[in-house]
């Protein structure tokens, strides 16, 4: 299939004038951008700079402390990979893809179970991730690499308006990296989905991302977005 290109019509998200605090100290100010659907940002900076707390509230987990954050592509439609991947330890691998799309089925469709079809399709996006084999293990007996990647499975079965993730690949080897990451990047361009990733390989943000927002204390206001040139 042939990737199609950003849809500059349709905004996935629009930040005006945003500043965020932690611990009394100023993270960023006066943050303003636009990301088109079907566009991938990654947000990258050193450690302590504010990436998570940014990506926290762009998910709308947190308050800013000034500006607005619009989301007209994602208002019941955000997918979220977080650090600490909030699995339910004593599910199945399965279950816990399938619960992606709890609130997307009506009630009496999951009173005896999902549907075989979506079933299906979960276990699709394990298998591609290499983990079909373990679709019935409790998340609890598997790996912290293997619990990553249900995580990831859970965000893509959902097929969110947008994708949020807090360093999708930490636990993973280069080559499961660059197959997430193609995945990710697959559902932007053919799926025309965004995503908005924190990511510390250089690499990865040259190949996958069409913008950069670098976060930094050195930086004006604490923040600055480029294009990615050399994206395919």
């Amino acid at each position: 299939m042939a990737e199609t290109a950003p849809n500059e019509s349709l905004t996935a998200v629009r930040v005006e004038g945003l500043s965020l605090d932690r611990d009394g100290r100023r993270l960023f100010s006066d943050m303003s951008w636009t990301l088109a659907a079907g566009e991938f940002l990654a947000v990258t900076g050193p450690s302590g700079v504010g990436k998570s707390s940014l990506v926290s509230a762009l998910a709308g987990m947190l308050e800013p402390k000034a500006g607005n954050i619009e989301r007209p592509a994602a208002v019941s439609s955000a997918g979220i990979v977080f650090q600490d991947l909030r699995l339910t330890k004593e599910l199945s691998v399965l279950t816990n893809v399938l619960c992606g799309k709890l609130g997307q089925f009506p009630w009496w469709r999951t009173l005896f179970g999902f549907p075989d079809e979506a079933k299906q399709a979960a276990f699709q996006k394990l298998e591609e991730l290499e983990i079909g084999h373990l679709c019935h293990k409790p998340v609890r007996n598997i790996s912290g690499g293997e619990q990553q990647r249900t995580a990831i499975a859970r965000v893509l079965f959902q097929e969110p308006a947008v994708i949020f993730a807090d360093e999708p690949t930490s636990n993973l080897d280069l080559a499961l990296s660059e197959r997430v990451m193609a995945m990710l990047r697959r559902e932007c361009k053919t799926g025309g989905r965004s995503a908005i990733c924190i990511l510390h390989d250089t690499e990865f943000v040259g190949r996958y991302a069409d913008l950069e927002l670098r976060l930094g204390r050195d930086l004006p206001n604490g923040w600055e977005l480029r294009r990615v040139a050399d994206t395919e």
